[in-house]
């Protein structure tokens, strides 16, 4: 979504035939590079420049931690095209993979999420097509935010899967389990833990349900993306610590998948926006609706 939902919502129609369809039968991949080495929240504050020389943007700077970024055929890239404009000077530009003058950073050796690669974007006087401007001149910022608001939808979701496989996971084993001669799903103390792990994530589902039921039909959906994030990333890694803790030694072990989804949890609660943005997001949009 993040790749794809930027273009399809402010890409012409022929930037959607060029960087949407080559990417929908699921061999090519693409990235989205928001987040700088100096600015993971402070989206508006992009280092990264793109000037105008003739015919062509020329790029310069640095982007990290750029989800699927030695596999992507293309990038949707932040840029500030005027400095003096902060937020509002930001343009968001297309740029193929490779291209001359991107070269990309280490593969970071991550906690979780190792299946795909992150590393870093760097551009070097890296020259693209004056029609690769995504939108129009500074509304790289607003193609972001609402960009991101979709993809909180998505990490969501993706939190969900954690939690429903950690808390599959636990039930699982507690009933092959034997303590005291019985399983210890028969122990008070394990089944409080799989009912509080089964509110959480069925809490979570319904908020995410919800925002992707207000997205789909058209009506804001700021606020409940960002409530479906949080809830969904702290539900799952607080699922995976249990689960874990259900599973005892065996849950600390690399044989047993326990171990994985808590790793694979804790991301959930820092891409997309950390889960104090979600609180900051969720509180503005409370107050905005009550000072209206």
């Amino acid at each position: 979504s993040l790749y794809l939902g930027p273009i399809l919502k402010f890409g012409s129609e022929e930037q959607k035939h060029k960087w949407i369809a080559p990417f929908t039968g699921g061999d090519k991949i693409g990235c989205f590079a928001l987040s700088e080495p100096g600015n993971g929240s402070d989206a508006g504050a992009a280092a990264t420049t793109a000037r105008l020389d003739g015919e062509h943007w020329v790029l310069n700077g640095t982007k990290a931690w750029i989800t699927n970024a030695w596999d992507a055929s293309a990038a949707v890239v932040f840029a500030t095209t005027d400095k003096s404009l902060k937020h509002k000077g930001i343009s968001a530009f297309l740029v193929p993979m490779p291209t001359a003058g991107l070269s990309l950073g280490k593969k970071e050796d991550k906690l979780g999420i190792r299946a795909s690669s992150t590393a870093n974007l760097i551009f070097e006087d890296c020259r693209i097509p004056k029609e690769n401007l995504l939108g129009q001149l500074g509304m790289g910022f607003k193609i972001a935010m609402q960009t991101l608001d979709g993809g909180r939808i998505g990490i969501a979701s993706q939190a969900l899967g954690i939690a429903q496989a950690a808390l599959d996971c636990a039930v699982d084993y507690a009933e092959k389990r034997m303590a005291f001669g019985s399983p210890i799903t028969k122990l008070q103390a394990v089944q409080f833990k799989l009912a509080d792990m089964a509110v959480a994530l069925e809490a979570a589902r319904l908020l995410t349900w919800r925002a992707a039921m207000l997205k789909d039909n058209g009506k804001p959906f700021t606020k409940e993306a960002a409530m479906a994030k949080l809830a969904a990333s702290e539900a799952a890694t607080a699922i995976a610590h249990q689960a874990i803790q259900i599973l005892g030694g065996m849950g600390y072990v690399t044989e047993m998948p326990a171990e994985r989804h808590y790793r694979d949890a804790r991301i959930t609660e820092i891409y997309e926006g950390t889960s104090e943005i979600q609180r900051l997001v969720i509180a503005g949009q409370l107050l905005k609706a009550y000072r209206s």
